[in-house]
């Protein structure tokens, strides 16, 4: 098994389940690298997490799919959360958070656990949507795959502060530049009457999106 130590500033590695779940949990895509063939591939896709696995999911028809079921991938999840400008270009650098672990990927067969796993990821990204518009039919959720990955072998690493050193009175503007992620004002599809509402959930959802 691959080991989750940082080579480069392990100080900045941390084990802590607490971080780890904040890093994983604050993520809209997590990205899957793997081996078919041969050939390295890596695939961004779409997460929810449940105590110490992350499910993900695709359609049964994915290549994807079929070929990291069974197979051992490496995953990782990361914000950028500034620009750091130093003096030199040499020394400047980002803060940021990042997960980056290594799972057997194991496919969820149970109709009922399909079902479960399914509304998850729909109200993980935007609660309240499943009590709206109701749960998959038993024809979707069984031409969808979905599996998950435990997060034993995880481990996370975090640059967070100022530049970190030493600046002269006359260098160039140095300092931090924040990076925040939001969504923007809803867009109503053009097939719907123009004057149905927007839902509270939703609302609630782009007023509290980049707050942290």
């Amino acid at each position: 098994m691959a080991h989750t130590i940082p080579s480069r500033y392990p100080s900045r590695g941390t084990e802590d389940r607490k971080t780890l779940y904040q890093i994983i949990d604050k993520g809209l895509f997590c990205t899957i690298a793997f081996n078919r063939d041969g050939i390295p591939h890596q695939i961004p896709t779409g997460f929810a997490r449940v105590d110490d696995y992350i499910y993900i999911h695709a359609s049964a028809k994915s290549g994807f799919m079929d070929s990291i079921l069974g197979q051992q991938v490496s995953f990782s999840v990361t914000h950028l959360d500034a620009l750091i400008l130093s003096p030199t270009a040499f020394d400047h650098s980002f803060n940021y958070r990042s997960a980056i672990g290594f799972a057997e990927v194991e496919e969820i067969t149970d109709p009922i656990e399909k079902l479960k796993f399914f509304n998850l990821f729909t109200d993980r990204y935007i609660p309240s949507r499943i009590a709206d518009v109701g749960e998959p039919t038993p024809e979707q959720v069984a031409i969808t795959k979905i599996a998950r990955l435990s997060l034993m072998n995880t481990a996370a690493k975090v640059r967070a502060g100022d530049v970190n050193v030493s600046i002269k009175p006359d260098a160039a503007w140095c300092g931090v530049i924040p990076i925040k992620q939001s969504y923007g004002e809803p867009e109503i599809d053009h097939q719907l009457d123009s004057n149905t509402p927007l839902p509270d959930y939703i609302k609630s959802l782009v007023n509290e999106s980049g707050k942290s």
